[in-house]
């Protein structure tokens, strides 16, 4: 099994610690969890957001459209689209809930493919 995990590092409180972020991952490699890749990650991740309505034959809320960059752009859009009646009838609009997630872009390093 292959986890893919994010970890937040704070280098100058580990560094107190008298270790450093390679001496630790070394460790973990001992116990079968190996750094395969890493970077520094600074405002690489970012929210997006979509609105999510009930869908009353479902009995649950559906999300509505693709996710986008900016809450302003998700609350016009799904007004929109309300406005316009664009919703089936087994959507119920007034019950809308709007959400964000955080999205990560990781990219390891281009490795050779061999010829068999």
């Amino acid at each position: 099994m292959r986890v893919i995990a994010v970890l937040d590092v704070d280098e100058e409180r580990l560094a107190k610690t008298g270790n450093d972020f390679n001496d630790r991952m070394g460790r973990l490699g001992r116990i079968g969890i190996t750094l395969r890749e890493y970077t520094k990650m600074d405002g690489i991740s970012e929210y997006e957001y979509a609105a999510f309505v009930w869908n009353t034959e479902l009995q649950g809320y559906e999300q509505a459209g693709r996710p986008v960059h900016t809450e302003m752009l998700c609350r016009s859009r799904f007004k929109e689209y309300a406005e316009k009646g664009w919703f089936t009838k087994r959507y119920d609009t007034s019950k809308v809930v709007f959400k964000k997630r955080l999205v990560s872009v990781l990219y390891a390093k281009w490795e050779e493919i061999k010829e068999d």
